[in-house]
């Protein structure tokens, strides 16, 4: 039978510290299990050491949540076939755990499997091997060959990226008058040209329009478009078309470094010289900047 238990992980230490309490050390607010205090455990069998109080290995299936003694912040459940803790002498809180088999971790309402992840308590950070793959409401199957999350920060990275569906969050269409947006699907003549363009030259160290825009992205956004398979993105050219829009609104986009040698029309030109632009003014400013950069991509508006 599974045996099931819930305790405060501080109490580990118990019987080894029962005969003089005043050795007890207390965890420093917030440290330790990046600020969960206890676990509830549901697993086979389970080994440890009555005299340091540290539990090292559990296995047969093992499923635990963490629990904090913050009321707002939510238990995260975990599970593995085996998950092995490593201790610092003198903490009352393991420093690492180490999960095999079937690991599933559900942090807020993100889901992440893999074969095999590793979660340094002291850094936040838990990382993924062995073919992980997070899903979600708004992610679908992304996959990689490693992923990096962070539970303090909440926080992602992945390396070598695929996915089923991926959209890019928190963009408006962009509109001039009467609403209609800057950019249409249909204005982009080479999609797979458009992409590469922006991701070699914003990772270019010379200025460049791709780098400019690329600049006004959300930090995450930002990494999706850079790393996601263009295959994937082509699949959703809509919020493409979302997050270009999104940055032709950004009064910050042009730079006359970054379209030095690219024929700007007498229109840009005026509009770029305006000391003063209206919000309507700035967005036709930079819809023209886009042609302008990229003339063989993207039609003229």
């Amino acid at each position: 039978m599974k045996m099931r238990m819930l305790c405060a992980l501080v109490l580990f230490c118990a019987a080894a510290l029962a005969a003089d309490p005043a050795k007890a050390p207390a965890p420093a607010q917030g440290a330790g299990m990046s600020g969960y205090s206890s676990m509830e455990v549901d697993a086979g069998r389970m080994k440890g050491n009555f005299a340091t109080g540290a539990i090292d290995e559990m296995t047969d299936g093992v499923k635990i949540r963490l629990l904090s003694d913050d009321p707002d912040k939510k238990p995260l459940p975990m599970k593995a076939q085996t998950m092995k803790f490593t201790w610092k002498d003198g903490q009352t809180t393991p420093s690492t755990i180490v999960m095999d088999h079937n690991v599933e971790v559900n942090q807020m309402d993100t889901q992440i499997t893999a074969g095999h992840a590793e979660w340094n308590f002291e850094t936040g950070e838990v990382v993924f091997t062995g073919e992980p793959v997070v899903n979600n409401d708004r992610i679908k199957g992304l996959r990689g060959e490693k992923m990096m999350l962070n539970v303090k920060t909440n926080s992602f990275e992945v390396t070598r990226v695929r996915a089923d569906q991926v959209p890019l969050q928190g963009m408006d269409d962009a509109g001039g008058k009467g609403g209609a947006p800057l950019l249409r699907e249909g204005d982009v003549k080479d999609w797979g040209g458009l992409i590469a363009k922006l991701r070699a030259e914003a990772n270019a160290e010379a200025a460049s329009p791709g780098k400019q825009i690329v600049s006004q992205i959300s930090a995450d956004n930002r990494k999706l478009l850079m790393s996601v398979d263009t295959a994937v993105l082509l699949q959703r050219k809509g919020d493409i078309v979302k997050l270009v829009n999104s940055v032709l609104k950004s009064p910050k986009l042009y730079a006359a470094d970054a379209w030095k040698g690219r024929t700007l029309s007498e229109e840009a030109q005026k509009l770029a010289a305006s000391e003063k632009r209206s919000p309507e003014e700035q967005t036709r400013l930079n819809r023209l900047l886009l042609t302008a950069a990229y003339p063989e991509l993207v039609a003229a508006p």
